[in-house]
């Protein structure tokens, strides 16, 4: 049935090139990643590994089309490509890259063939209608409430793991939203979201500005629990200054009915009149852990992630410094610190642009820790990607 629908999504577009209002873009990337670690782990077949490794050409296509004034639709598909031990050494990855939370299934594994895997995805499918000051989307869509660069949460529709640099476009939830934009500084949004359990959240939020500062306050039902929240978004002088917070009541679990939660985070931001740019920031998640309890793998880091609890750890320190030695060339240290098991991860990254339209990047992703802290699951774990990227 799924690949019944890629089918006939192709089958649609060819005939609407010929008819309609219409723009593409999307990127094509060529990705080499390979995993060292420090202690072997099992494998499937009884052996084990320190070392693994893919290759992974990725596809992004987004469509608009534009049928008459104030009606759009918009479609983000993706295709991935790979190959390598870890793809034929570790086939569950081929069940997480297929995982899809709505209620519509639109991922599937079109080939998965020993160490061959072609999955093809749809993120995006909304229907999107503006009339005035109002605006209303129905389908797959990125609902982004929230307002940190790192961790959100308010973003109570569709987490995301900072650690996923390679999907920049973030998920989508099956939803309906309603926007009325009721000034040039204010707006009231209302979302109805359902995933493939039935499980629903409907939620609301006022955005407006107060000298200077968005401001924006959210409440409703988050899939089990009521939730109450809000944040802001201003400067304190040239310091870009966030914070945003959510606080769950499960009213609706009715094996923890007396269990809340409350997921706060707080960062700000410079960027030096050399452009060196500096950023910090703080989580505090009730719903953490101060002792050695499991930790992030690499492969899945957005697995059982929400906007109830963004991270292992009870509390969370991000750093990040990042500086263009030359026009083409920008050099990222990236980190991430949970004080409770000393653990850490960093993410050095160099980032080249060839050309116009295609770009270079070197990225490293080093977690340091004992076994069964958060970043040091299986002792220390050193990743390293190259990528090349052509933007269409």
């Amino acid at each position: 049935m799924k690949k019944a629908l890629v089918i006939f999504f192709f089958v649609f577009l060819t005939a609407t090139l010929k008819s309609q209002v219409f723009q593409l873009s999307g990127y094509l990337k060529e990705m080499h990643s390979f995993y060292f670690l420090q202690h072997e782990i099992p494998l499937p077949n009884g052996d084990s590994t320190k070392f693994t490794y893919y290759n992974l050409f990725h596809n992004r296509l987004n469509f608009t089309i534009r049928p008459f004034r104030g009606f759009q639709i918009d479609v983000g598909m993706r295709n991935r490509l790979l190959d390598g031990a870890l793809i034929r050494e570790i086939p569950q990855y081929a069940d997480i890259l297929s995982l899809d939370d709505g209620i519509v299934d639109l991922n599937c594994n079109i080939i998965h063939s020993g160490g061959w895997l072609f999955n093809s995805s749809f993120d995006r499918f909304v229907l999107d209608y503006s009339w005035r000051k109002f605006q209303i989307k129905i389908g797959r869509q990125r609902i982004n409430w929230g307002i940190n660069l790192v961790w959100n949460p308010n973003d109570i529709f569709n987490a995301f793991s900072y650690m996923d640099f390679d999907y920049e476009e973030r998920p989508g939830s099956d939803a309906v939203s309603f926007t009325w934009y009721s000034s040039s500084f204010s707006s009231l949004d209302a979302v109805f979201k359902i995933d493939k359990d039935y499980t629903t959240t409907l939620a609301a939020r006022y955005l407006f500005n107060v000298k200077r500062y968005d401001i924006q306050v959210i409440g409703g039902k988050c899939e089990k629990d009521l939730v109450v929240g809000g944040g802001w978004s201003g400067n304190i002088k040239n310091v870009s200054f966030r914070g945003e917070a959510s606080f769950f009541v499960s009213v609706f679990d009715k094996d923890n009915r007396e269990k809340t939660a409350l997921s706060a985070t707080i960062s700000a931001d410079y960027t030096f009149n050399n452009s060196l740019y500096l950023h910090g920031a703080f989580l505090f998640n009730s719903m953490g852990t101060t002792k050695k309890e499991g930790g992030i793998s690499l492969i899945g880091s957005a697995l059982n992630l929400s906007a109830k609890q963004l991270s292992i750890g009870m509390y969370e320190l991000f750093g990040q410094i990042s500086y263009p030695v030359l026009p083409i060339l920008r050099l990222d240290l990236v980190s991430m610190f949970n004080p409770a098991d000393m653990s850490v991860y960093c993410s050095p990254g160099m980032t080249i642009s060839l050309h116009d339209d295609i770009e270079l990047l070197l990225h490293g992703q080093f977690l340091f820790g004992k076994q069964g802290s958060e970043y040091g699951a299986n002792g220390n774990t050193y990743a390293a990607s190259c990528r090349l990227r052509w933007s269409f």
